[in-house]
């Protein structure tokens, strides 16, 4: 058992784990001519501001500000640099607010769905996707994460591939995953069954799965009930603060996201709980503030 693996066990010994908010709606909001991810670079002060906002509001996993940073996603988005610096600088910055903090903190290294779901794509091969993810979790690797974070999985098989090349190149950090859900219940948005899911990811032994961003915090939290059935794993929930209207404004609250996130603590059904686009430190102090009070899924 690598260490991050049994620390996490400990840990889960006694509380929920909290991780940090959203990286791209905290960083640029609605905005759709610049990449999150691009800010490493040309503003790490700002980056530093939100995860040392994060680690005060009481997160324990800070996640790396490298969803789009696989070439191939990072050339969609038009940006110049190499994927290898964008991961390079985010995760500076992650290493220096943990070592500021003094504090016990994990860093995630965010792997996002990249630019096509593979099963479906027709001008991208597999070889492709493969080649572009291996810049990305090499990048991460030599970076020093703590955990892969495969998240906001639409394709299944996309989130396979990331995930052999994250078992062979750091064969020793851990991997989470996290799918989107459909508005179906018991359904990813791929429209792949959850009891499915997991039998899709088991054989990479997982340190967690779950959800994350999909549609609001209590479509994740009725499916994190489902999939309580289907696994003994630790459990991950990371919703969105619902889906954001016209003006880019999101409905759901930091006391309806932590009071609907309070009904799943209180059944036993959360290890890891944070949030997803629209929610920001508020919500993770909010979050920390009710994780406190009960006991992990066991």
């Amino acid at each position: 058992m690598s260490k991050i693996r049994e620390r996490f066990a400990e840990l889960l010994q006694r509380h929920i784990i909290v991780k940090d908010a959203a990286i791209g709606t905290t960083l640029v909001g609605n905005r759709r001519d610049v990449a999150p991810d691009s800010l490493s670079l040309s503003d790490p002060e700002k980056v530093m501001a939100m995860y040392e906002a994060s680690i005060k509001a009481g997160a324990t996993i800070i996640t790396s500000n490298t969803f789009l940073s696989d070439p191939l996603m990072l050339k969609s988005c038009g940006v110049e640099q190499s994927s290898e610096e964008v991961v390079a600088a985010s995760l500076r910055i992650a290493h220096e607010a943990r070592e500021r903090s003094g504090k016990e903190l994990f860093i995630a290294g965010s792997i996002g769905p990249s630019t096509r779901n593979i099963t479906l794509a027709i001008d991208l091969t597999e070889d492709e996707l493969r080649a572009s993810y291996r810049t990305l979790i090499e990048a991460l690797a030599k970076g020093g994460v703590d955990i892969f974070l495969i998240e906001s999985i639409t394709d299944i098989r996309n989130a396979e591939i990331a995930a052999e090349l994250c078992s062979e190149i750091a064969p020793d950090t851990p991997i989470i995953f996290s799918a989107t859900l459909s508005k179906i219940g018991g359904l990813l948005i791929s429209g792949r069954s959850v009891e499915k899911y997991v039998e899709d990811v088991k054989k990479y032994n997982p340190l967690a799965i779950g959800f994350n961003c999909s549609y609001g915090v209590k479509n994740v939290v009725d499916n994190i009930e489902l999939l309580t059935r289907y696994t003994e794993l630790p459990t991950y929930v990371a919703p969105s603060a619902g889906i954001p209207d016209g003006k880019g404004k999101y409905p759901e609250t930091v006391k309806k996201h932590t009071e609907t996130l309070r009904t799943g603590a209180e059944k036993g059904l959360l290890s890891i709980v944070g949030g997803c686009c629209g929610t920001t430190a508020e919500y993770t102090r909010s979050l920390a503030q009710m994780a406190r009070h009960y006991k992990p899924r066991k």
